[in-house]
């Protein structure tokens, strides 16, 4: 729990008697590659902090997936878009690395935020931060090309190496011979 513990202490500060209370509401899950953490229709009940690995968040209309998010290391998520409201998911999360998340109930954490004004000020802190990451993320697909968007993320992660071809390519939003010629283009 040494990540998790360090991803509360960048956001707040908090004693090790609350933090030690906060860390009893989170369980272990270790998850292989390749497995469903939540499936289309599945009611979305958790938020994960993944500890190791990786995770894709995609949809599946009409056969044809939408990656939406890849989620490594040190990142709290779920979908949020439905949990507040208790309903089922539009969107799948499966793992694409062998992983290990820390999860927690939505009821959990309502009980944290109600018990601790530290806790909410965590949430506030940890949603401003994806939320200006979705901006940042919207921002690129709109005022970027393709070879701009992906020459962005090069610098910024090593999402490219992580993540098989297809889903690299969806996420930019371009095909994956398109991809291919933009990584010969940029190794010449």
């Amino acid at each position: 729990m040494e990540k998790l513990t360090n991803y509360i202490n960048s956001y707040i500060t908090i004693t090790e008697k609350e933090l030690e209370i906060v860390l009893s509401f989170f369980k272990k899950r270790e998850i292989p590659k390749g497995q469903f953490v939540l499936k289309e229709k599945q009611l979305v009940t958790d938020y994960y902090f993944i500890d190791s690995g990786g995770l894709i968040i995609y949809d599946l209309k009409n056969n044809i997936q939408s990656t939406r998010y890849f989620a490594f290391e040190n990142e709290l998520i779920t979908d949020i878009s439905k949990i507040k409201t208790r309903e089922r998911s539009d969107s799948y999360i499966r793992t694409i690395e062998d992983t290990i998340l820390y999860t927690i109930t939505y009821q959990k954490m309502e009980e944290l935020y109600d018990r601790f004004p530290f806790w909410q000020k965590f949430g506030r802190l940890v949603w401003e931060d994806a939320f200006i990451s979705v901006l940042f993320g919207i921002h690129n697909f709109q005022s970027l090309t393709a070879k701009e968007r992906y020459l962005d993320l090069l610098k910024r992660s090593d999402l490219i190496n992580r993540v098989p071809l297809k889903d690299l390519s969806l996420f930019l939003g371009i095909t994956p011979s398109s991809l291919s010629r933009i990584r010969k283009e940029i190794c010449k």
